[in-house]
């Protein structure tokens, strides 16, 4: 899950395929696509990986990560062919005809701190560069 901000504030909701490489969370969007136009313009971002909800014990603490993100634009030609072949082993051909799209661009993702939360009364926050998580008490 993917969520963005425009100039305005106003949130928006979505999604896109990623690829964690080196630290960082890589996606390859349109420009036409509003989550994009926002990342671009404000260079932010918040993910949120959660647990599927036919495998939680109780939908309403479902496993999940929330992580605030830094937006890059890439343009480093070799990493982007690294990403796209990472890209293609991981979610198949379809990347072959985006990177002849010219509104689409690959942005990193990088993360800046997060929370991380198990269940009920079991949410820690999240220090990415260092690694560590610190128990947030109710």
């Amino acid at each position: 899950m993917l969520s963005t901000v425009n100039q305005q504030s106003e949130p928006l909701a979505s999604y896109a395929p990623y690829v964690a490489y080196k630290g960082g969370f890589f996606v390859f969007v349109s420009e036409l696509a509003l989550h994009t136009q926002n990342m671009l313009t404000t260079k932010r971002a918040s993910l949120m990986f959660i647990e599927n909800e036919e495998q939680a014990k109780n939908p309403y603490a479902r496993q999940r990560a929330v992580i605030q993100a830094q937006v890059y634009l890439v343009e480093d030609e070799v990493l982007i062919n690294t990403l796209f072949s990472i890209m293609e082993q991981r979610h198949g051909g379809t990347i072959n005809l985006l990177k002849t799209l010219s509104d689409f661009k690959m942005l990193e993702l990088r993360p800046k701190h997060g929370r991380y939360i198990v269940g009920f009364g079991k949410a820690y926050q999240w220090d990415l560069q260092a690694n560590t998580m610190s128990h947030i008490a109710p």
